[in-house]
């Protein structure tokens, strides 16, 4: 549903409470005001009843009897709108007040067709409100009085809420729609925020401005946050998923250019095995360096396997309870087999249980990456150190290697975990050994970090202590 049809939907809903509650205010008014215009019809009714009786009060001595004082009193009450009518206790008229030209004339009226109430009736000239009330003994007096006056209020009321009414009506609608505009009007924008933002997206934007902030704390205040939040997380969300997008670009490019130099050998060793010519012992060599390239180019597409899980959140390592220091030892009596290995000598500074909760082949291949990278990029011993100290309030385990070659320069201390990074491109390997060191250990919720030391290189591992 549009918002222009969400207002004319609110401005319907509005106008026909507003019409509702009109017609019954105006039943209401309308009754009541009727009923007090009737109330002082009657009241007039009940003055001249009480007009009479006072008259008669007054003038009853100077008549001989009492016929002869109420003609009297019926002669004196003169009104052009109503007519009296004096009756004697068998109903027989004994006296009427005069007739006024050009007003009703009420002489038809009988006492045994009233009450003793005021009560409206039908009469030759029209219709009347009429009272019966007793005058004095054995005598008494009708008063009819001419509706005409009281139809002619009640219609011009009538006429007065026929009218204005929907009048009210008509102009509330418009209040009602302009209102409802002015409520919908952050609807509207949120709406607007939402095609924009979409646009946006489709340009490749990856941040969006936000709606301006609401202060009045209802409903669409709550919408206008909730939408900037959506905003905000949506900005992050597309961030980083074209981050990612970008770096397995990158990695995928830097994968194909490590590839292309050992599928190359194999191709060249291969071709010129196939040429033939040789002795069995030329065979034998050229197969062997072939093993060995395999091997290596093995290596290389295990490392890139483990570095996309990295990339995708799926290295989850399984938790088990393990120590650093007897990882390292593993990690010592398999890398003094290497060929870098020859004549080095490893050794162990600060000494101390490290337990960990984490994967043993994982964490085994992190440290085994941090001791090749000194036995590659240095000369000299390699020293390990392992403990644990407490930091932010946490117990820490922890194991440094360290080397004493040349060292890392400032510049590049970061840039050494970021893969297929060689500070020394005449150095062997693809760059990828620092890089998956520092994955695993945050993988397992640490840091791998590089000491500043001199002479040469020191990098800290550093796990939460089981």
């Amino acid at each position: 549903m549009t918002p222009l049809a969400l207002r004319a939907r609110l401005a319907l809903v509005f106008a026909s409470g507003f019409a509702l509650l009109l017609v019954l205010g105006g039943v209401v008014l309308y009754l009541q005001l009727a009923r007090g215009y009737q109330r002082d019809f009657d009241h007039g009714l009940e003055d001249g009843a009480r007009a009479a009786r006072s008259i008669l009060a007054i003038d009853r001595l100077e008549y001989p009897t009492k016929e002869a004082a109420v003609a009297h009193v019926v002669g004196e009450l003169i009104y052009g709108d109503r007519t009296i009518v004096a009756f004697a206790l068998g109903g027989s008229v004994l006296s009427v007040s005069r007739r006024i030209p050009d007003h009703p004339y009420f002489d038809d009226v009988r006492p045994t067709m009233l009450l003793g109430v005021p009560t409206t009736v039908t009469l030759r000239a029209g219709e009347a409100r009429v009272l019966r009330t007793p005058l004095t003994d054995g005598i008494e007096l009708v008063l009819a009085l001419d509706t005409s006056p009281l139809q002619h209020q009640l219609a011009r009321l009538r006429l007065a809420l026929f009218t204005g009414l929907p009048l009210i009506l008509i102009v509330g609608g418009v209040f009602g729609a302009w209102a409802s505009g002015l409520v919908l009007r952050p609807v509207v924008a949120v709406a607007s925020a939402a095609e924009r933002v979409g646009q946006e997206v489709a340009e490749g934007a990856t941040s969006f401005s936000p709606l301006p902030p609401r202060t009045a704390g209802d409903e669409l205040t709550i919408l206008t946050e909730a939408m900037n939040l959506l905003i905000d997380r949506l900005g992050a969300a597309l961030a980083r998923e074209r981050d990612a997008a970008e770096r397995q670009r990158q990695f995928l490019a830097d994968a194909a250019h490590e590839l292309r130099t050992p599928v190359a050998i194999l191709r060249s060793e291969a071709e010129v095995t196939l040429e033939g010519g040789g002795s069995e012992a030329e065979y034998r060599e050229a197969l062997g360096r072939i093993a060995a390239e395999s091997e290596d180019l093995g290596r290389l597409v295990s490392d890139l396997l483990l570095m996309a899980r990295s990339d995708s959140e799926a290295l989850t390592p399984r938790r088990e309870r393990v120590y650093l220091d007897d990882l390292a030892h593993l990690v010592i009596s398999r890398a003094s087999k290497l060929p870098q290995a020859a004549g080095r000598e490893f050794r162990w500074d600060d000494f101390e249980a490290a337990p960990v909760m984490g994967d043993p082949a994982l964490l085994e291949r992190a440290l085994l990456a941090l001791v090749h990278n000194a036995l590659v990029h240095a000369t000299g011993p390699v020293v390990l150190s392992s403990g644990v100290r407490r930091q932010g309030g946490r117990d820490w385990s922890w194991l440094s290697v360290r080397d004493f070659g040349p060292g890392i320069p400032t510049a590049e201390r970061e840039r050494v975990f970021k893969r297929f990074s060689r500070l020394d491109r005449e150095s062997a390997g693809a760059g990828l050994g620092l890089s998956i060191a520092r994955a695993i250990a945050e993988a397992h919720g640490g840091t791998l970090t590089l000491v500043e030391v001199t002479p040469g290189a020191e990098f800290l591992l550093k796990l939460e202590k089981a």
